[in-house]
């Protein structure tokens, strides 16, 4: 669940050891370290593997937790980003491997209507969604993705589904990821899960054969390991074409306190029963520069402009593409006022009433000026990408 603290074991009493890695995009600079936690104390230091020196001293940090500590995480420390990007010893995996196993998962275009309520269901079973990105696939790249199913008879069927609309990928992590995605999702067949086990994401909201059970995950960490490469690539390499249309649109940005807080999947919910339609989705970690190009124009406007910025940056946020007839509508009714607040009194039912907390934790960012809405929209979906 959401917030919950994890209890220690004997086991964690001592440190968890992990290699890091700092990447300073703007400057080009790189560091490796080693990352040491304790989660006695919850604190953390810092050894530069470079210099072989320390480079923080043992110190409590606000914005990480045990919960944080896991491979592939990336965890801010000072304002850096610090991505853990394997483990230090043999003990550190055993006690941490298991317990943030990564799992992918997707969903198909036949459930695409239902991406709020599924993501719930996902947050409330105990999984973290470490990367999540809207596409969609064209017949090769599915027949690339499915190379193990060739001689299946149910793949040409599949592969039709597959690149008949948005599918959305995600990378789970949580304790026994792997077999439990695959409890959670079901039999295979939609049919046979409603008798079987009605409970299932297949028999909630599969359709009628194997090709639209609605959901894929991987059989075994291999798996993970491949169809995350080719669906989360490095080095900005897509492997689809964008789902951006950038016409008469709009840019929702929801942000990093309100996913912390579980609520994602019930502000997607909360879009889609409107008249709004989602057409282009990914996460995305923002460093400070990052954010600060992205909030350039509210530089003197904002009271608090620094407030703001962290706002953005105190972990992973959402960014949409909102398709509909009065953007306008949307920022106003929808979003709400900027201060919560005020948007209790006078917006009650919008998603800033509803799950912000102050003017700069807001749950969400939404831009109603076409020029600004295009120069947002771009900046995430075309210069940031991934």
């Amino acid at each position: 669940m959401p917030g919950t603290r994890i209890i220690m074991t004997k086991e964690c009493e001592h440190k968890l050891s992990f290699l890091a890695e700092w990447n300073d995009l703007d400057s080009g600079y790189h560091k490796n370290f080693m990352v040491n936690y304790y989660p006695s104390d919850d604190t953390l230091d810092i050894f530069d593997r470079d210099l072989q020196r320390l480079y923080l001293r043992r110190s409590v940090i606000d914005s990480v937790d045990y919960n944080d500590m896991y491979v592939g995480n990336t965890i801010r420390v000072y304002g850096r980003r610090i991505k853990l990007s394997d483990y230090a010893d043999c003990r550190t995996k055993s006690i941490v491997g298991k317990r943030k196993e990564k799992t992918l998962a997707i969903l198909m275009p036949c459930v695409f209507d239902k991406l709020g309520e599924i993501i719930k269901h996902i947050q409330n079973h105990g999984f973290h969604i470490n990367r999540m990105r809207m596409c969609i696939l064209n017949r090769r790249e599915a027949l690339d993705f499915y190379d193990d199913h060739r001689d299946d008879s149910t793949l040409p069927f599949l592969l039709e589904h597959m690149t008949s609309g948005p599918v959305v990928a995600m990378e789970l992590v949580g304790e026994d990821a792997i077999k439990r995605w695959i409890d959670l999702m079901g039999p295979c067949n939609p049919i046979a899960a409603r008798k079987t086990d009605p409970q299932c994401l297949r028999a909630i909201y599969g359709r009628d054969s194997v090709a639209t059970s609605g959901f894929h995950g991987s059989n075994n960490a291999d798996e993970v390991d491949r169809e995350a490469r080719f669906l989360f690539p490095e080095g900005n390499k897509s492997v689809s074409g964008s789902t951006v249309q950038l016409n008469n649109t709009t840019c929702c940005v929801i942000k990093p306190h309100a996913i912390a807080e579980g609520n994602l999947g019930d502000i997607i919910s909360v879009i889609t029963s409107s008249a709004f339609k989602i057409t282009a989705a990914q996460m995305f970690y923002l460093s400070n520069a990052n954010a600060d190009e992205f909030l350039e124009v509210y530089k003197g406007v904002v009271t608090d402009y620094h407030a703001m910025l962290c706002s953005f940056v105190d972990g992973p946020c959402v960014a949409f593409e909102i398709a509909g007839k009065n953007r306008k509508l949307f920022c106003r009714k929808l979003c709400g006022p900027v201060d919560p607040e005020i948007a209790r009194q006078i917006r009650p039912g919008s998603l800033r009433a509803e799950f912000g907390t102050d003017k700069c934790k807001s749950a969400v960012h939404c831009t109603d000026l076409p020029e600004d809405t295009v120069l947002e929209l771009e900046y995430f979906f075309k210069v940031l990408k991934d």
